[in-house]
């Protein structure tokens, strides 16, 4: 019921329990057979991220992700970096990058990443821009650092890819939630897609 900033009203809409693409950390359950051999959470991501790339390594080896309505969890957001933090905005940018060249098949890794040098390049002048100057800084560490580590995680990308059996997950949306969101004006999920 949230996208970016907008926060839908509970009419419960989305009270049904149904197949995800991935689960937030902060409610998550996970039996430890798979999450052990989808090898757990990279460690080297710290926070942010972390739980996207568990989930889309779980279910390109023929997992299933759901979502259970009725669960009740009570979650302090932003208690290891609140919105503000130049490291949040850091790690986000950086973890992403990662997740995305470690899970991303090959014939759609390079044109996601050069969509993704454009859209870093476009949100660090937005920040340049409004005088959050660093958080600027934070997105250009994060691609530098990301080309610095790219390597380190060659030889996981390629087991990553050799352990995929479901190659194409129904669950990953194939639109850009940016576009979606602000040039199409869809601010709430169920006008996605």
């Amino acid at each position: 019921g949230r996208l970016f900033d907008t926060v839908e009203q509970d009419n419960g809409q989305y009270d049904d329990a149904c197949r995800v693409f991935w689960a937030t950390g902060a409610a998550m359950m996970v039996r430890s057979s798979a999450f052990h051999a989808a090898g757990g959470f990279d460690g080297r991501f710290f926070a942010h991220m972390e739980e996207i790339d568990l989930c889309w390594r779980m279910l390109a080896r023929g997992g299933e992700i759901y979502v259970v309505p009725v669960s009740k969890v009570y979650h302090v957001g932003g208690a290891t970096l609140n919105k503000s933090n130049p490291r949040k905005t850091f790690l986000n940018f950086r973890n992403n990058l990662l997740m995305l060249y470690k899970n991303l098949p090959d014939d759609e890794l390079r044109s996601v990443m050069s969509m993704r040098v454009v859209l870093d390049y476009v949100a660090a002048l937005k920040f340049l821009l409004t005088g959050s100057w660093t958080d600027f800084k934070a997105v250009i560490r994060a691609r530098r650092e990301y080309r610095r580590m790219r390597g380190e995680y060659r030889m996981v990308r390629e087991q990553n890819l050799a352990a995929t059996v479901v190659p194409e997950i129904k669950e990953r949306s194939r639109f850009s939630l940016l576009w979606q969101y602000y040039l199409r004006g869809k601010k709430y999920f169920s006008q996605l897609g």
